[in-house]
């Protein structure tokens, strides 16, 4: 919470910040809430839970446009288009399908536990049981209906971890040996290895629609490699809430215009917005629940209550592992709900004996004084990069507040904000001074020497950038534009050749750019490496 503040100060769209900031202020009053709750209610909550999905999946069949936005599978735009046929039509904005598909995912075990569960009263209701069972069927009719690979290999992970309690239970009795314990480490072992299936298999396939093809093949994995240079721009602060359309569209893809609404994974945009500390207690979160709601099974498996538990862990696994490629629980009027999984979450309070009550605060010293030596160790052995980390940090978050009020511009700045740069250029030059290959500082110093027009400065700012991120999309595109104004074509075509396919069309209007601006020889140089770009 506390980095949610600092991300609503540091961003450059207060407004969209702070609407942001009171929906996870939402979502952890909402935890608290949910955590406190007691045995009896539990019931009443995972109805609600399962209610949310529901009323999803039915907003799906009422507002998505299966004509406009086709779905992959044709026999799926038939029956979409039917619906819209006899569907009234209530004007509301559409949800995009693997958002709406993936929540309704999450809640549906909810629907599972209320159907299966013979400790609750409200399992004698028949006609509640029957409306359990037709909401299930809409989520899963909504799941197939947004044909989303990453969802149905979310839920194929929510059912594999039920397997695996399978196997292991079946080879405790064969061998007579007590394996259950091993069950939560078994369980964050098949995560890692879904996400890492993941990542080297379905997201590195090509994206389709608008993503595709413009500024490269729109995958999962191109998305995540290019968001993560953000992260190291932001560590202490973050981005700022709401702030990753601008910062992609800026710095990595050096475009004018709002691009994508988030990097299409939940844990991703929440360290690139709340910095790393947000992002570490955010992801902590996560995994510290897997595993205690995996323990607690092992724990209470014979007990009331444990299949609510079930449903707890196999919600989890399907938000964490469709988080990987989507973020809809930290995006909009959904982001009041992430961290409503974790407040249902058993939290029983360990019972100590005397002993070990008074050893705790002996412990707690301990840490803290440990962790304070680390600290001032870390302050005195690393200071120069200390110190240039936290200017370059500063720096970018007041240049992006200047270049990116009232983004999107859809037009390129100019000289005329040199002026207001001044702040930030001064906090980047402090950096490098601490640590001249800070990538982050020299990359922004050679956008301010683009902005100034002073070309050999950018040149000498850019190639440092480019040394330690020879990846980086947005610093090479600065510097193969760079190249193109001081007329280095053999430097410039290297570059913006294979890695910036948009170059031939950008050059063309920066041909009528320049001549607008008085530069002829830039205007010239435009006009040639466009021409040589098209017709190599």
């Amino acid at each position: 919470m506390v980095t949610a503040f600092v991300g609503a100060w540091v961003s450059y769209d207060r407004s969209a910040a702070a609407q942001k900031l009171y929906l996870l202020i939402q979502a952890v009053l909402l935890y608290y809430a949910l955590s406190a709750q007691p045995r009896e209610n539990r019931i009443w909550v995972a109805l609600g839970c399962f209610g949310i999905g529901v009323g999803v999946a039915a907003y799906f069949f009422l507002t998505h446009d299966f004509v406009a936005i086709p779905r992959k599978i044709e026999i799926v735009n038939i029956i979409g288009r039917g619906i819209m046929w006899v569907r009234p039509d209530l004007g509301w904005r559409a949800m995009p399908p693997n958002y709406a598909a993936g929540l309704a995912a999450v809640m549906a075990p909810f629907g599972l536990y209320l159907l299966l569960s013979r400790d609750n009263k409200i399992v004698h209701i028949p006609r509640l049981n029957l409306l359990i069972t037709l909401g299930l069927l809409l989520i899963l009719l909504a799941t197939l209906m947004a044909t989303s690979r990453g969802v149905l290999m979310a839920i194929g992970a929510a059912v594999g971890v039920l397997f695996l309690w399978i196997g292991l239970r079946i080879f405790a009795i064969a061998s007579r040996r007590k394996t259950e314990s091993v069950f939560p480490a078994v369980v964050f072992l098949f995560l890692l290895a879904i996400v890492a299936v993941l990542y080297f298999g379905p997201v590195i396939t090509s994206g389709s629609g608008n993503a595709a093809g413009l500024y490269g093949n729109g995958s999962r994995a191109e998305l995540f490699k290019r968001s993560s240079y953000l992260i190291a721009d932001f560590p202490i602060t973050g981005g700022g809430l709401a702030a990753f359309p601008g910062l992609y569209s800026q710095y990595i893809l050096n475009i004018p215009i709002n691009y994508l609404p988030n990097s299409h994974n939940l844990f991703l945009d929440v360290f690139i917005e709340q910095g790393l500390f947000g992002g570490v207690a955010f992801l902590t979160l996560y995994l510290a629940s897997i595993w205690r709601v995996s323990n607690v099974i092992v724990k209470t498996m014979n007990q009331r209550g444990s299949l609510l538990n079930w449903a707890v862990l196999a919600s989890l696994t399907i938000a964490l592992v469709h988080g990987m490629v989507d973020d809809y629980l930290y995006q909009g009027n959904s982001a009041a709900l992430a961290l409503a999984l974790l407040g249902m979450v058993p939290n029983p309070l360990p019972v100590l004996s005397d002993a070990a009550s008074e050893r705790q605060p002996k412990r707690r010293l301990t840490l803290a004084l440990a962790g304070a030596l680390f600290v001032a160790l870390s302050s005195v052995f690393f200071q120069n990069q200390i110190r240039s980390v936290w200017y370059s940090n500063l720096g970018a978050v007041q240049m992006a507040q200047v270049e990116l009020n009232a983004f999107p511009t859809n037009q390129w700045a100019g000289p005329e904000i040199v002026g207001r740069l001044k702040a930030a250029e001064a906090s980047l030059l402090t950096a490098v001074e601490a640590d001249p290959a800070n990538r982050t500082a020299n990359h922004r110093l050679g956008l301010i020497a683009l902005l100034r027009q002073d070309f050999p400065a950018a040149e000498k700012y850019l190639s440092l950038a480019y040394r330690q991120a020879p990846r980086h999309r947005g610093i090479i595109k600065a510097l193969g534009y760079c190249y193109v104004w001081l007329g280095d074509f053999e430097s410039a075509t290297t570059l913006l050749l294979n890695e910036i396919p948009e170059a031939p069309s950008e050059l063309d209007t920066y041909t009528w750019w320049w001549q607008k601006q008085g530069r002829e020889q830039q205007s010239e140089n435009a006009a040639r490496l466009a021409d040589s770009l098209l017709n190599p």
